[in-house]
């Protein structure tokens, strides 16, 4: 069994060979360097620990990226403005969202001839919100939740927008061959939500459903992303029909035991390499029996794909993730 098939099974809910292994997302810049500077390439560290997914990364500014100097836009531009990037265009595919987040749809297909999975991230309605109203690399968040109260039918107007961008950029991934849409929308912080559940489903489920439905429409799997606590919408997350949760984080308050029970047991859990209380303070013998506890919580529960709650960090000693990846690895043979 190769990679792509590992994951399609387990994304699906079907048993496979072995837990399939990811990263995550990108490379942290300084964690990047640390791994050329051993491995030469971080492609040579993913075939050594056995790593199955590849990811890459749509951009995310439809409105194009505010340059140093301009005024910020407003909730009101945006409202009356339309997206200047076509979504639609092999050029899109092709380009990358960033330093860290730097594979593209177009390299990520080459890897998937190799017989790896292509998993793309597409920008949920929240967080392009953000993005919206960036400075510098400090998303607008503050400001992206004030626009949700008091200027509600702005937002709404421009979530309408970024859904309809973001269903398009899904589609046109889709065409050109993901084999699962993995959309990326922090909706958590600690214990809680970022804002009311009412919010979440007056505003956010209707528009983030047109994106999910696009990839429902070619029986794509799309898989979420959401740092933080979001088990009071965890019933919306399984009425949007998603086939995957990453990170369900233990660390921000969430339990897998809960999870499973809320989303069902054919729906994925990807995670449980935690990057805020696992990887920075462990040593790696602490980080192997880190994994044998949540190897034991989640491979005979249903479907697990093992990552990073994250991007690793620079406060990673490089060791400790190797021995979470050898250890991850020798618990994941059924």
């Amino acid at each position: 069994m190769n990679a792509r098939e590992r994951v399609m099974k387990t994304i699906r809910g079907e048993q496979a060979d072995r837990v399939p292994l990811n990263v995550f997302a990108g490379w942290n810049p300084e964690v990047r360097a640390k791994v050329d500077a051993k491995y030469g390439h971080v492609d040579t560290f993913c075939e050594q620990h056995h790593i199955d997914v590849v990811t890459a990364f749509l951009p995310r500014f439809p409105f194009g990226r505010t340059q140093p100097g301009e005024p910020l836009r407003t909730i009101d531009d945006y409202a009356q403005a339309e997206p200047i990037v076509d979504p639609t265009t092999p050029e899109f595919l092709a380009t990358h969202c960033d330093d860290d987040l730097f594979l593209s749809v177009t390299e990520g297909l080459e890897y998937q001839k190799k017989g790896f999975p292509l998993l793309v991230n597409v920008w949920g309605i929240f967080e392009m919100s953000q993005f919206l109203f960036q400075i510098g690399e400090a998303p607008g968040t503050e400001e992206a939740l004030v626009n949700m109260i008091a200027e509600k039918e702005k937002t709404w107007t421009v979530y309408q927008k970024l859904a309809e961008w973001g269903a398009a950029a899904a589609e046109n991934a889709i065409k050109a061959g993901a084999d699962i849409i993995e959309l990326s929308d922090d909706w958590g912080q600690q214990n809680t939500l970022l804002f009311n559940p009412k919010l979440w489903w007056e505003l956010i489920y209707p528009n983030a459903k047109r994106i999910v439905d696009v990839a429902h429409k070619y029986d794509v799997p799309v898989l979420l992303h959401s740092d933080g606590d979001v088990t009071m919408v965890l019933d919306g997350i399984k009425k949007l029909g998603i086939r995957g949760l990453h990170p369900v984080q233990e660390s921000a308050g969430m339990s897998f035991t809960k999870t499973r029970e809320i989303l069902g047991k054919d729906v994925c859990i990807m995670g449980g390499l935690d990057t805020i209380t696992a990887l920075p303070v462990m040593s790696p013998s602490d980080i192997r029996a880190e994994m044998r506890r949540v190897f034991g919580a989640l491979k005979e529960t249903g479907p697990f794909i093992f990552a990073g709650s994250h991007m690793f960090q620079d406060d990673c000693d490089l060791e400790v993730i190797e021995a979470a990846y050898d250890e991850a690895y020798k618990l994941a043979a059924f």
